[in-house]
C-alpha cells in the first residue's frame, strides 16, 4: 500500500436553520399527480348527475296552526263572553298539543282515510315518479301476504287489460284474483283513460302500517317558532306535492275533530245528570202541588188573615235559607255518589256548587280525567306520564271526599239551626187556626220544589246552549301550502360538493401516498435524517431517453451541467485533493454505474485523465454500458493473471477517459479485494491517472465497500429520488458520524424537479433554460408567461 502524504478531512455536515414554511413548495408536491384531479373531478361530477337523475325530490309542505291559550290568548269582553257560552273549553299546554299532533293515533287515521299503504311509482328514464292521485289504476288490497310488504308488485298495462309482473296472461280490470302478494282487485284510475297518458307500467309498493306510521311521524315537525306565542308550525316532507299537503290538512282535521269530540263528551254527561235530577224533582214538585189543591179544596181556604202573612213571611226567608242548604246538602250527595263510585267519567254540574275549594277541586279532577285518557291514546300503559296522571287523579278523588264532608257537617249545622229558627216560627202559628197552620206547611213543601225545579231548569238551559256552541281550541292561520322548489336534493349543493369532493379526494389520496411513501423526497429528507452533505444533484432524464444512458458533456442540457456543477464541487472534498472517488450505494438501481460513467466523461472533458474501474465483481454493469468486452478485468489482476496495461481499455466517449472491466465472475469476491493488490493496483492507477473513480457495489447489501473504502480518498454515496429507503438515510448518517468512509458526501441522483420537487436548479431558480438553448422555448413557457403577467 503507498504513502499517503495527505489526510482527507472528512466534510462535515452543517447544521442549517430550519426554513419557514413555503407555500410554493408545498402545493408542488401536488404536481406531481396534477391528472388526479381532473380524473377525480370527472368523475364526481358523473356520479352527481346520476345521482340527480335518480334521487326524487322531496318538498316540504307547511301550515301554521293557533292553539288558544287563556294565559298568552287575546283578552277583553269578548274573551270573557266566549268563555261564557264554552263551559268547558279548558287551558290547553302547547307542549302536550305538540305531543299530540304528533301522536301515532292521529297519524295513523291521517294514513287510513287518505289510503297511502298503498303508493304507486313509475319510471322515466332514471327517476322515479310518484303517481299519487294520478295512478292509472287503482289496487284494493283485501288480503296482504308478508311478501307483499317485501317485494313491490309490477302492473303492466295494456290496451285490453294488464298484466302482473311479466306474466303472460291479460286480466281484466275489477276482477279479484290471487297469488303470493295476497288478494287485489284491480280498477281503472282516474287517469287510466287520459289521452297521451305516458304511464304503461306502475309499480305497486304495499307499506307495513307500524312502519308507515313511523316513516311519515318521522317527516312531521311540529315546532313553536316563538315561546312567548301559542302558534305551531307543521311541516311535512314528502315527494309528493299534493299528498305533503292532504297529510297537513287531514291531521288538521283529526286532530281538530278529537278535541271536540272530548268537549262533546263533556256536556253531555253533564247534561245527562241535570235532566236525571230534573225528571226526579218535577215529580216531587207535582205531587206537592196536587196536596194544595186538594187542601184548597177541602178546607175551603180562600185567603190568609195579616198575621199569618207575618208569619208566613218570616217562615218564607227562613224556609229560602233552608232550601238553600237542603239543595246544596243534595248536590253534595250527588257529589260524594259519584266519587265514591269511582267512575272515570267527566265530573258535572260543577258550578252549582258555592265553595270555591271543592270547584277548584272538581275542575283539576275533570281536567286529569281528560288528560289522561289524551295520554291513555297516545301512549303506553306503562308511560311514567300516565302513572303521574293516575296518582293526581286518587289524590284529587280523596281531597274531593274530605271536602264534602267538612261541607256537609256544615250545612248540617246550618239546617239545625234553620230548623230551630222554623220551630220558633211555628209555636208562634199555634194560635193561627189549624187549617191554615196545615195550609203553610204544604205550601212551603210547594216552594221548595219550585225554587230547586227553577234552578235545575236554568243550569239545562246554560249546559245546552254551551254545548251548541263548543268550538275548538285551535285556529287554523296559514294553510298548507308546498315549497316551490325541492328542498333535497338541493342541485347547486350537490353540484359544489361534487365538485369540492372531485379536489379534496386527490388530495386526501396524494397525502395518503405521501404518509405512505417511506422513500426520498427532498434534500431536507437526506439533511435531516442523514445528517450529511450534498455534493451534487443529478436530475431525472426524460422518459423519451434512456435514463441510464451517457450524457454528452458537450451539449447544454440540464443534466450535462448537473454534472458540470459535481465535477467543480469535487475540489471542496476533504483538502481538495481527493483524487480516488469511491461511488457506493444502499442497494442496488441508485445509480451508481451512471453516475461513474458520466462524471468520468465530465472529468474528461475538462482535460483530466480519468480511469473507471469496475470493482462491482458481484454483478457488473459497466461493459454493458460503455460497450467494452469484459473477458479481462479487475479479477485477473487481483489474481496475477495480467498485467495492469493488458486491463485498460478506452470507453470511445473522450480520449482521456479510460476503464478497467470488472472481468469475470469470480467466488470469493471479499476474499479477492482483501489479498493486497488492490492498493498496489490503485497506486498505479494514480500515477498515471488524475482522477480514479470505482464503481463498488452496494454498501447495505455486501461488505465490499467497506474494504474498499480503506484505499480511497472520498466516496460519493448515491441516493436517489423516490427509490431510496428513508431508513437508509439514518445508516448513512451513522457512516459520516463513525467516519468509516473517507470524506463522505451524497449525491441526489434521478431528482424529478418537474414533480412537485421543492428546489429549483441554476441561476435564481428560473429553471435550466439559460443552459438549453434549444429547449429554451419550451422552458420559458406557461410558467415564464405566468410571472411576466403577475410582476406587470
Amino acid at each position: 500500500m503507498t504513502d499517503r502524504t495527505t489526510v482527507a478531512v472528512p466534510v462535515e455536515y452543517a447544521e442549517t436553520e430550519e426554513q419557514d414554511f413555503n407555500l410554493q413548495e408545498y402545493l408542488r408536491r401536488y404536481l406531481r399527480y396534477w391528472y388526479l384531479f381532473p380524473l377525480f373531478v370527472g368523475l364526481t361530477l358523473t356520479a352527481a348527475f346520476f345521482y340527480l337523475q335518480i334521487a326524487q325530490p322531496i318538498y316540504q309542505s307547511t301550515a301554521t296552526l293557533l292553539i288558544k291559550d287563556e294565559k298568552k290568548g287575546v283578552g277583553g269582553s269578548a274573551t270573557d263572553m266566549l268563555e261564557e257560552l264554552t263551559q268547558f273549553s279548558g287551558n290547553k299546554l302547547v307542549e302536550n298539543e305538540v305531543e299530540i299532533l304528533q301522536s301515532q293515533t292521529l297519524m295513523g287515521q291521517v294514513i287510513n282515510e287518505l289510503g297511502l299503504p298503498v303508493a304507486y311509482q313509475t319510471r322515466d328514464g332514471l327517476a322515479t315518479l310518484d303517481l299519487y292521485k294520478q295512478s292509472p289504476i287503482i289496487v284494493e288490497p283485501k288480503v296482504l301476504t308478508a311478501h307483499a310488504y317485501q317485494e313491490p308488485l309490477v302492473i303492466q298495462l295494456e290496451d285490453a287489460g294488464f298484466r302482473i309482473n311479466g306474466e303472460s296472461e291479460v286480466r281484466t280490470f275489477g276482477k279479484t284474483f290471487r297469488n303470493e302478494w295476497g288478494e287485489f282487485t284491480v280498477r281503472r284510475g282516474v287517469t287510466h283513460d287520459a289521452p297521451g297518458s305516458p304511464v304503461r307500467e306502475v309499480k305497486v309498493l304495499f307499506k307495513d302500517p307500524v312502519a308507515l306510521i313511523e316513516g311519515m311521524r318521522g317527516r312531521l315537525s311540529v315546532t313553536q317558532p316563538n315561546v312567548k306565542s301559542t302558534v305551531l308550525t307543521l311541516t311535512f316532507d314528502d315527494p309528493s306535492v299534493q299528498r305533503g299537503k292532504d297529510v297537513l290538512n287531514k291531521l288538521l282535521d283529526v286532530y281538530i275533530q278529537s278535541s271536540l269530540n272530548d268537549k262533546n263528551r263533556e256536556a253531555s254527561n253533564t247534561l245527562k245528570f241535570i235532566e236525571d235530577r230534573l225528571g226526579l224533582i218535577t215529580g216531587e214538585l207535582g205531587d206537592v202541588e196536587k196536596d194544595v189543591e186538594v187542601y184548597k179544596r177541602e178546607q175551603g181556604l180562600t185567603d190568609i188573615s195579616a198575621e199569618s202573612q207575618l208569619f208566613l213571611e218570616n217562615i218564607k226567608e227562613n224556609d229560602t235559607k233552608l232550601n238553600e242548604v237542603n239543595v246544596q246538602l243534595r248536590i253534595l250527595e250527588s257529589v260524594e255518589s259519584y266519587i265514591q263510585s269511582d267512575n272515570d267519567a267527566i265530573a258535572p254540574a260543577t258550578y252549582m256548587i258555592n265553595d270555591p275549594v271543592l270547584v277548584s277541586l272538581l275542575t283539576r279532577f275533570n281536567e286529569l280525567a281528560i288528560q289522561r285518557e289524551r295520554y291513555a291514546r297516545t301512549t303506553a300503559a306503562s308511560n311514567p306520564l300516565l302513572e303521574t296522571v293516575n296518582t293526581q287523579l286518587a289524590n284529587t278523588r280523596q281531597a274531593i271526599r274530605e271536602n264534602v264532608q267538612n261541607l256537609k257537617r256544615g250545612l248540617d249545622l246550618s239546617r239545625q239551626n234553620l230548623q230551630s229558627v222554623n220551630n220558633r216560627f211555628s209555636a208562634g202559628l199555634r194560635s193561627i187556626p189549624q187549617k191554615e197552620r196545615e195550609y203553610v206547611g204544604i205550601k212551603r213543601q210547594q216552594t221548595i220544589k219550585e225554587g230547586l225545579y227553577l234552578y235545575l231548569l236554568q243550569k239545562r238551559e246554560e249546559t245546552a246552549l254551551a254545548y251548541a256552541s263548543t268550538v275548538t281550541d285551535s285556529r287554523l292561520v296559514d294553510a298548507p301550502t308546498a315549497s316551490f322548489l325541492p328542498i333535497k336534493p338541493r342541485r347547486a349543493i350537490v353540484w359544489l360538493g361534487a365538485a369540492g369532493a372531485g379536489f379534496v379526494i386527490p388530495l386526501l389520496l396524494i397525502n395518503l401516498l405521501f404518509m405512505l411513501n417511506n422513500t426520498v423526497q427532498t434534500r431536507d429528507d437526506i439533511e435531516q435524517l442523514g445528517k450529511v452533505s450534498i455534493l451534487g444533484e443529478i436530475g431525472l432524464l426524460k422518459k423519451a431517453s434512456n435514463p441510464e444512458s451517457i450524457i454528452k458533456m458537450t451539449s447544454r442540457s440540464a443534466v450535462a451541467e448537473q454534472f458540470r456543477a459535481l465535477r467543480t464541487n469535487l475540489q471542496y472534498l476533504g483538502d481538495g485533493r481527493c483524487r480516488t472517488l469511491m461511488l457506493t450505494s444502499s442497494i442496488g438501481g441508485e445509480g451508481k454505474s451512471f453516475v461513474s460513467i458520466n462524471l468520468a466523461a465530465s472529468l474528461a472533458y475538462s482535460d483530466k485523465r480519468v480511469i473507471l474501474v469496475g470493482l462491482d465483481l458481484r454483478k457488473p454493469s459497466l461493459q454493458e454500458r460503455l460497450q467494452v468486452p469484459n473477458d479481462r478485468g479487475v479479477t485477473n489482476y487481483l489474481i496475477g493473471q495480467s498485467a495492469l496495461s493488458d486491463l485498460i481499455q478506452p470507453t470511445g466517449v473522450h480520449p482521456k477517459f479510460d476503464v478497467i472491466s470488472s472481468g469475470p465472475i469470480p467466488p470469493n469476491p471479499s476474499e479477492l479485494l482483501s489479498n493486497g493488490r488492490l492498493p498496489q493496483l490503485l497506486t498505479e492507477l494514480r500515477e498515471r491517472y488524475d482522477y480514479v473513480l470505482i464503481d463498488s457495489p452496494p454498501f447495505g447489501l455486501v461488505t465490499d465497500s467497506a474494504i474498499i473504502s480503506e484505499h480511497t480518498d472520498a466516496t460519493l454515496y448515491l441516493v436517489r429520488f423516490n427509490y431510496t429507503m428513508r431508513d437508509h438515510l439514518r445508516h448513512i448518517g451513522e457512516l459520516s458520524r463513525s467516519r468509516r468512509f473517507a470524506n463522505l458526501s451524497v449525491v441526489f441522483n434521478g431528482v424529478n424537479y418537474g414533480a412537485g420537487y421543492g428546489y429549483g436548479y441554476g441561476y435564481g431558480g428560473y429553471g435550466y433554460g439559460y443552459y438549453d438553448g434549444e429547449k429554451e422555448s419550451k422552458v420559458r413557457g406557461w410558467q415564464y408567461r405566468l410571472k411576466n403577467i403577475v410582476n406587470s
